[in-house]
């Protein structure tokens, strides 16, 4: 009762919050290239415009409120956090549980040049190349509304995207055949290579979350831990933003002007936009991505459509049951809270259509092959004892010398006693 005490004003402040900017990002047209595109040249704006000069900066501006906004949002948050703990100690040690405020957080150590720094170099190369992608080839298109790579939404990008038709399903029907046929066949190349390999390594949204993950780490405020309740509490949620993914179309609607992505792709591509309720669903991501690794990720429409093809997908996540303590590391190493990987004792395949293959239930794994990820069979990274030590030597060191430290100082207490 207590909670729903002190949640229940601060969502109806939020939700009205969220409202007012929305109305009035709605008339803060920096540029709507939804509309008015056909007199939009890229001459003008891009091809011949540096990096980083004052137009490029310019059209940096709906991203920078984003930014500030999200800021605004996570003090906000940490200020109200601060002021339950002090304010009524039960909520204190509720909230302390919830989010692990009565412990330690958790030291990653320095660790070597491995799979989880390949996986951070993939994803920063995937987001340069979605979002410079034109830049960097030289190849342009004076009816283009958008960069090339930049967003789905351009329909005459270099590569196509499945993400636009998906979500204007009724523009795909009208399609010739052929088409239709090329779309799905492409589509299921798509998914049986590589799946959901694409939120965990390619994604330029799940970039920005796991860079308001690291943030978070580094300035050493706890984040929030979600149980298995509160997950089972996204799902319906994850399915509305499904049928709304797959119908909103069909009733005169777009999807696309909830895309958090709508907003900042094209704005970190140098090209003005504007704000409308894409760019407050994008604070909502950071902010919850700030919070908790990945948030997002829980919901998003696109995410869970290829991940119920999983069963067809080459990558797989594998278990040795044999192996395997069940310690439960893996299951709070997850960001998408998958129960599964933590208590299945029969099969090998452990994935799921909730699995982004980021590969932290592996590296958080201390058994030797408890955990692996394989592609059409052939394991390649496989969860390692060693790997697990070598990434807690510089806390391991750090307890060794309080130790002996305090065993140094207990002879010296005896004596004087």
């Amino acid at each position: 009762m207590k909670l729903k005490k002190y949640l229940t004003p601060v969502v109806v402040l939020i939700c009205v919050g969220l409202a007012a900017l929305a109305y009035f990002a709605y008339n803060l047209v920096f540029y709507d290239y939804g509309a008015g595109a056909s007199s939009f040249s890229l001459s003008d704006q891009v091809v011949d415009t540096p990096l980083f000069s004052m137009q490029f900066l310019w059209a940096m501006t709906p991203f920078l409120i984003i930014i500030a906004l999200s800021i605004l949002c996570i003090l906000l948050c940490l200020w109200l956090r601060k002021r339950i703990i002090k304010k009524d100690p039960v909520m204190g040690r509720f909230v302390s549980e919830r989010t692990g405020l009565s412990g330690t957080a958790a030291v990653t150590g320095q660790r070597k040049f491995g799979f989880m720094t390949i996986r951070w170099l993939i994803m920063i190369g995937s987001f340069l190349a979605l979002i410079y992608g034109g830049k960097l080839l030289g190849q342009w298109y004076s009816n283009l509304t958008i960069p090339i790579f930049a967003c789905p939404y351009n329909q005459q990008q270099l590569i196509g995207s499945s993400c636009y038709y998906l979500a204007h399903l009724s523009s795909l029907f009208a399609l010739a055949w052929q088409d239709i046929a090329i779309f799905f066949v492409s589509l299921m190349v798509s998914l049986v290579v590589l799946g959901r390999l694409i939120c965990g390594f390619l994604c330029p949204m799940g970039l920005l979350q796991d860079l308001a993950h690291a943030m978070r780490q580094g300035l050493k405020i706890e984040g929030l831990s979600l149980n298995e309740k509160l997950y089972s509490r996204l799902k319906p949620i994850k399915w509305t933003m499904l049928l709304l993914f797959l119908g909103m179309s069909f009733v005169g609607g777009n999807f696309c002007n909830f895309c958090p992505a709508l907003t900042v792709s094209p704005a970190f591509a140098g090209f003005r936009v504007s704000v409308f309720l894409s760019g407050f669903m994008m604070i909502l991501v950071l902010v919850s991505g700030f919070f908790k690794r990945r948030f997002f990720c829980n919901i998003c429409p696109l995410g869970y459509l290829m991940g119920l093809f999983h069963r067809i997908s080459l990558f797989k996540i594998k278990k040795d049951c044999q192996s395997c303590t069940e310690c439960g590391a893996c299951y709070e190493a997850c960001p998408m809270g998958i129960k599964e990987i933590y208590t299945e004792r029969e099969k090998t395949d452990v994935t799921t259509a909730d699995c982004i293959m980021c590969g932290a239930c592996i590296d958080k794994c201390p058994e030797n092959n408890a955990l692996s990820m394989s592609f059409g069979g052939i394991k390649f990274y496989r969860a390692s004892r060693k790997t697990f030590m070598s990434g807690h030597r510089k806390t391991e060191k750090k307890l060794i010398r309080r130790i002996r430290k305090r065993e140094k100082n207990e002879p010296e207490q005896s004596r004087k006693h």
